[in-house]
């Protein structure tokens, strides 16, 4: 049985659409709403999904803690061997669980991967696209969780198993920013001797919608982040993870410098630390072949001229919107 936990927190709007499609599945599961505190009426709406189907649906109220704390208790109830982590505000695609099942049995891997949907008000964009069949071991996919072929570090494309999690105590963590995902499957593959990914098997919609923590402005939360990273470079032996990690810790504070700017926040110690951490990798950054020259002009502009760099991106930004 796979066990498909739903951290919920004012999600009133979105969640009908995530249930109705999470319901109308075929194959041997439940669904855990976790309802973390909500505030727009969402814990009654839970209860009425369990209400409708209690064969199906238990719902935990629980006081507000955050995410990774709404998916650990999810953790805790689960009764499947394999448990799934869909966003409430994302949508799955018919098959969803019944082709889980399948592809588990069939390859009986320690983490199953497949491919999603990035989707927007007005459009859909297919991820992973020219990408095949992956079969790796722990530190092949350790590798892929940054670079090609990427399964990605989200917590909603991949099945888990159970006994995997709990046997070695692995516990979504809060003090990795918007990470959590990535962190929690970089610690789980440690454990992994298998590893399946079928990136044609977009049976996931990841739903881009404004606002959303992942893709708002500036915020410390964004910044603790690189702390992942950070632990993927102190826990790796293998070169080009590391150098992965190290670029993705200058992209990410490319990003915030930005963000950071337009926000007018006057966050020293954050500024700091975002100027520390691209100047320490910016060398590595600029040697990689994995970005144009347009980005690694981005990112010398950031680190040296900052307001520079920070009007270049809005006048585009504006240009872009006309």
């Amino acid at each position: 049985m796979i066990s498909f936990v739903v951290p919920v927190f004012n999600m009133k709007q979105f969640l009908p659409r995530c249930m109705d499609k999470l319901l109308n599945q075929k194959g041997d599961f439940e669904i855990i709403l976790v309802d973390d505190g909500s505030e727009d009426g969402s814990g009654s709406l839970c209860d009425s999904y369990a209400m409708k189907s209690p064969e199906r649906v238990r719902v935990i109220h629980k006081e507000n803690g955050g995410l990774s704390s709404a998916r650990n208790v999810g953790i805790d109830e689960a009764r499947g061997e394999y448990v799934i982590f869909p966003d409430p505000d994302d949508w799955t695609e018919p098959n969803f669980a019944e082709r889980l099942q399948l592809l588990q049995e069939q390859y009986s891997p320690d983490l199953l991967c497949i491919g999603y949907y990035v989707d927007f008000d007005n459009h859909c964009i297919p991820a992973n696209e020219g990408q095949s069949e992956q079969h790796m071991n722990g530190i092949q996919a350790r590798r892929a969780l940054l670079i090609s072929p990427c399964i990605s570090g989200f917590a909603w494309n991949k099945l888990f198993n159970i006994n995997i999690i709990r046997n070695n105590n692995l516990r979504f963590l809060d003090d990795v920013g918007t990470t959590e995902d990535l962190d929690f499957a970089f610690r789980y593959l440690q454990y992994c001797e298998k590893v399946v990914f079928f990136p044609e098997d977009r049976l996931y919609h990841y739903y881009q919608r404004s606002g959303a923590a992942t893709h708002s402005g500036f915020s410390v939360k964004k910044l603790q982040s690189v702390k992942t990273y950070e632990k993927i470079i102190e826990n790796s032996d293998d070169e080009v993870l590391i150098r992965a990690a190290q670029e993705e810790i200058c992209n990410t504070c490319i990003n915030l410098i930005w963000s950071y700017q337009e926000s007018g926040s006057n966050d020293i110690e954050s500024w700091k630390r975002m100027r520390e951490y691209l100047g320490r990798y910016l060398k590595c950054y600029y040697k990689s072949n994995r970005y144009s020259m347009g980005r690694k002009v981005q990112a010398v502009l950031a680190y040296y001229s900052p307001k520079l760099y920070a009007g270049l991106k809005k006048r585009i930004s504006n240009d872009n919107t006309r």
